[in-house]
């Protein structure tokens, strides 16, 4: 059985391993077998959406495929030793949001070329894409997101509505080719340019940069998750209503 667990920092922070389903574990009936099957079933369901509001909108015929669902992490409530290290690894300096926001978007369009294409004012400045005012526009609309995290550590019932409503504003992207994998590049994007980030911090040692990441790790699943959790309910809504809007 293929499991995927989460270095020791993180599993000591957040108590989560993430498992993937085996043969093995449908063929007995217990509590993690049984919530495997769930989330495999949710994923079935989020591709029969997406394939009937995309049949509705004309989505590109290439668009990437479904992506790994984290729904199991809508629900973290960070204790005193991860809030101070969340704080401790951030500012709310506009040079420092500035250049994450660069580093995130920069991350994904080299690692996926295509992700560009669901920024059409972009593509009208070439290779300066970056020295757009556009640009530097989007790079601080994504950060300005983990800023709210940050903001709300002591409120985190306060974060979830706020983290859905993003993500159910992307589904009117469907049509550019915006799908629930794009969460998880996002993700990837996040962790990456944050770990760099961190490492590159005088005022902590090395076990301390480890816990920080692993800590931001946590906290990035969780936005990500609700933001993916709107975008699928925006998705069902559209369908439902068949009023598509570009």
């Amino acid at each position: 059985m293929e499991r995927v667990v989460l270095m020791d920092e993180v599993a000591k922070a957040s108590r989560i391993v993430l498992t993937r389903c085996s043969k093995e574990e449908r063929a007995f009936s217990t509590p993690q077998a049984a919530r495997r099957i769930t989330i495999l079933s949710k994923r079935m369901s989020e591709s029969k959406i997406r394939k009937d509001v995309c049949s509705a909108q004309q989505c590109p015929s290439d668009s990437p495929p479904f992506s790994t669902d984290h729904s199991d992490i809508l629900t973290w409530d960070p204790n005193a030793a991860e809030k101070e290290l969340l704080k401790r690894t951030w500012s709310d300096d506009f040079e420092f949001l500035y250049q994450l926001g660069t580093n995130i978007y920069s991350y994904i369009f080299e690692t996926h070329p295509k992700a560009k294409e669901l920024f059409p004012f972009l593509l009208i400045y070439g290779d300066k894409w970056k020295e757009s005012k556009e640009f530097r526009s989007q790079a601080l609309k994504f950060v300005q997101t983990l800023s709210q995290a940050i903001k709300n550590l002591y409120h985190m019932d306060n974060l979830p509505p706020l983290l859905y409503a993003i993500g159910e504003r992307h589904c009117i992207y469907a049509h550019r080719g915006f799908v629930p994998e794009h969460w998880d590049i996002f993700l990837d994007a996040m962790e990456v340019s944050l770990a760099a980030h961190i490492a590159s911090l005088s005022g902590l040692d090395e076990k301390q940069k480890a816990e920080a990441t692993a800590t931001w790790r946590i906290l990035s699943l969780y936005v990500i998750a609700h933001m993916k959790r709107g975008y699928m309910d925006g998705l069902r809504k559209m369908k439902k209503s068949r009023k598509y809007k570009c």
